[in-house]
């Protein structure tokens, strides 16, 4: 669709009458404090994400406090937290005598809103506004009377931290070509990055300009060269080109469609041909603020203030930015298949953010699955990280179990699960080459000792405890397909979680911990229960024994009953919480924890436990996120924690919590709508006093995928003080009941 709009006031206006979800975004709120996420315009799961890159080309997202703009690349990453990616293809508006470096400038009236991006380079002065399609962005630069007025292309730029690790990028190969005054094309093949890709990457791109240049130019490293059009350069050549236009005695508003491809130049250029029609920059930024509206509306919120409404929308917005939809853009094989990029990563996203896919846009959740399955059937392996079309790096166990029978359980359709069964199967019986690429490392230990062991694995306890989680996950997924002796050797293999489960461990006034092992059947000695780790090592992943000895979603009954039962848990998760560096909330491990109160009958403690942890962590700003967002990870758990539910990832069951609004609807894919009311809500009414489902009293602190699906109301009264309400059954767990499937 294209909008005629006769101005700016036009197009807001319209905007807010059309899209009163996406006008909740703000795509700045997390950006700093640790959040990395990424402020520039695009579209759900969009390809090309344009953004400003900042200071010294460390963030992953591009964006930097208090740091001078080098300019605009167009592929970014969001919420990562190791080293960097992308930022390829740098677009530099300055003024003057053209640069081949040396043109940062400090900004000011930066503002951002869904599928729109603006700041002021106050250096030059020049105004710079973005919007985006899928894998075209459109600029529109305001420069000022009476200067020289340049458009730089830095082909070889790129965003390259952590480089003393391993993991920084190293641009092989760039070439650029002025095909004419108005035209720029070229591409950019790089290796490394986060993922630590020894393969490599091209990005193709294609640029054209609104207004005609009257001069221009390339450069080869730090020599530029008037008058040239064609240029290439390899590892340490910086290579770009520059279009110079003419000096007018009023301000010059000029226009820059880009377009990129992962296959081909002429690819690129029919991106932006077909995806934006000429230079329409107010139809285009409306386009796409109707989009995210349309990707936002599944779920509505009734009560909510402005700043809750801000908070909520961008944390829904956050996990629909990765991965990245590049169906059509697969340069490694053809298939009829989806193909998505960007898995940053399974380990961070299968806990919330692909349930919440599931529930507010399973097509879109079905396709990334499909395209999981592709890339093992092509490649032989299910990733847990891939970016830049390359497997890498793998956090924990493979986690990619839990995304696929997630989705089988909640049967989200055109899967091919003997396929994906296959995959999940190779994951659980065939050692990798390299387990920081793919895979499980350390199986012999696995399959003959029961257990992981310091010198057969690095991270061996909480890799151990995500081994015997993604076992059931086989197993489940085995039952389904009627392969009883296979389900019966994964339940059995999910129990191995108890071979680190030290009794005599102690720590805090309790007793029991899941504790590194030497291969040799002893204890680590002088361990310290709050040590986390992060890449190596022989402990956890970033988690310490406190939050990995709750990890056992499989079977919480057993969990509890090594603990000394529901009593004794309870006070052990109460001290969890209670006490500064056991539990932390930027990181996705302990993401279930306060839900797990349920499990020994104790709603109320997770009611009152998740309301404290989402106030205390989460809140409008720049810095408004508890930790790297990881893909939406921290957002998508955060959205569930305010609706007032939470699932348990690779079953079919959900966990109530308390919902911080009067209201909040999921309107559902087959037509029907399911809502929460909480009646009488506030700041001090959190607790659950009573709950009814369609009429009908609810006694349960959980329900079932299916429960939703058929939509309908579940009523819950709120009170200042606990109350017990929840004395149904208690959720399902592999040693006391079937399991959730």
């Amino acid at each position: 669709m294209v909008y005629k709009l006769s101005s700016l006031l036009t197009l807001l206006l319209t905007v807010s009458a059309l899209a009163q979800n996406a006008r909740s975004v703000d795509p700045l709120l997390g950006v700093a404090g640790g959040g990395n996420t990424f402020p520039g315009p695009c579209l759900p799961f969009g390809m090309i994400k344009p953004g400003p890159d900042m200071g010294d080309n460390t963030g992953n997202a591009g964006w930097l406090p208090q740091s001078e703009i080098n300019g605009f690349s167009q592929t970014h990453v969001s919420g990562t937290g190791g080293g960097d990616k992308y930022g390829n293809i740098l677009i530099q508006p300055t003024t003057g005598k053209p640069m081949s470096a040396g043109n940062a400038s400090p900004a000011d009236n930066e503002q951002a809103s869904a599928g729109y991006y603006h700041v002021t380079l106050t250096r030059y002065p020049i105004d710079v506004a973005i919007t985006s399609a899928r894998r075209t962005a459109l600029y529109r630069f305001r420069y000022p009377a009476e200067v020289q007025r340049n458009m730089l292309f830095d082909v070889s730029h790129v965003l390259s931290a952590y480089a003393q690790n391993g993991e920084g990028q190293t641009v092989l190969h760039s070439a650029v070509h002025v095909l004419s005054p108005t035209e720029v094309t070229g591409s950019s093949t790089v290796t490394g990055g986060w993922n630590k890709q020894t393969t490599s990457y091209t990005v193709y791109f294609y640029a054209v300009t609104s207004k005609v240049a009257t001069a221009w130019g390339t450069w080869l490293g730090k020599t530029m060269q008037a008058g040239t059009r064609i240029q290439a350069g390899g590892t340490s050549e910086p290579v770009g080109a520059w279009l110079t236009f003419p000096k007018t005695p009023d301000q010059a508003n000029i226009k820059l469609k880009i377009a990129i491809s992962f296959i081909s130049e002429a690819q690129a250029r029919q991106n932006a041909l077909t995806e934006i029609h000429g230079f329409d920059f107010d139809s285009t930024r409306l386009e796409a603020v109707i989009a995210w509206n349309k990707a936002l509306s599944t779920i509505q919120l009734e009560g909510a203030n402005e700043t809750d409404r801000k908070i909520f929308y961008t944390a829904v917005y956050h996990t629909m930015l990765m991965p990245v939809d590049r169906t059509g853009e697969n340069p490694l094989w053809k298939s009829g298949e989806p193909y998505y990029d960007d898995f940053y990563t399974i380990w961070d996203t299968f806990r919330s953010s692909s349930p919440l896919l599931t529930l507010i846009a399973p097509e879109r959740q079905a396709g990334i699955v499909r395209s999981l399955v592709d890339i093992y059937r092509h490649e032989g392996w299910l990733p847990d990280g891939r970016s830049g079309n390359f497997n890498g790096r793998t956090q924990g166990g493979s986690d990619a179990e839990f995304v696929l029978t997630d989705a089988y359980v909640k049967h989200l359709p055109g899967i091919d699960w003997n396929e994906a069964y296959k995959g999940m199967l190779h994951d659980a019986e065939d050692e990798p080459v390299d387990q920081v690429k793919e895979g499980r490392g350390g199986l012999p230990d696995w399959k003959h000792l029961h257990y992981l062991s310091i010198e057969g694995v690095d991270r061996p306890a909480s890799k151990q405890m995500e081994y015997a989680a993604n076992d059931f996950e086989i197993a489940l997924m085995a039952k389904a397909l009627h392969h009883e002796d296979a389900y019966q050797k994964y339940l059995q293999r999910s129990g191995y979680w108890n071979n680190l489960w030290d009794d005599k461990a102690e720590d805090g006034g309790f007793k029991g911990f899941i504790w590194p092992k030497h291969r040799d059947g002893t204890w680590k000695a002088d361990f310290d229960a709050l040590l986390e780790g992060s890449w190596g090592g022989d402990n956890y992943y970033e988690g310490n024994a406190w939050t990995y000895s709750t990890f056992v979603p499989q079977d919480v009954a057993g969990l509890i009953a090594r603990c000394g039962g529901p009593e004794e848990f309870v006070k052990r998760l109460d001290a969890f919480f209670a006490v500064p560096g056991r539990y932390a909330v930027g990181n996705e491990p302990g993401f279930l924890s306060p839900y797990l109160y349920v499990w020994a009958g104790r709603q109320d403690r997770t009611a009152e436990q998740i309301t404290q942890i989402l106030a205390g962590s989460y809140h409008a700003g720049e810095d408004g996120l508890p930790g790297n967002d990881d893909s939406g990870a921290m957002s998508s758990w955060y959205a569930f924690g305010k609706m007032g539910f939470y699932p348990n990832a690779g079953q079919d069951i959900y966990i109530i919590g308390s919902p911080a609004f009067p209201e909040d609807s999921i309107h559902l894919s087959n037509g029907r709508t399911f809502i929460i009311e909480a009646r009488d809500v506030s700041a001090t009414n959190h607790f659950i006093a009573s709950a009814e489902w369609n009429g009908k009293p609810y006694t349960k602190g959980w329900f079932r995928h299916e429960d939703i699906m058929r939509g309908g109301k579940l009523i819950l009264k709120m009170s200042a003080s606990p109350a017990t309400w929840a004395t149904g059954p208690l959720p399902p767990s592999a040693s006391s009941d079937k399991p959730a499937n």
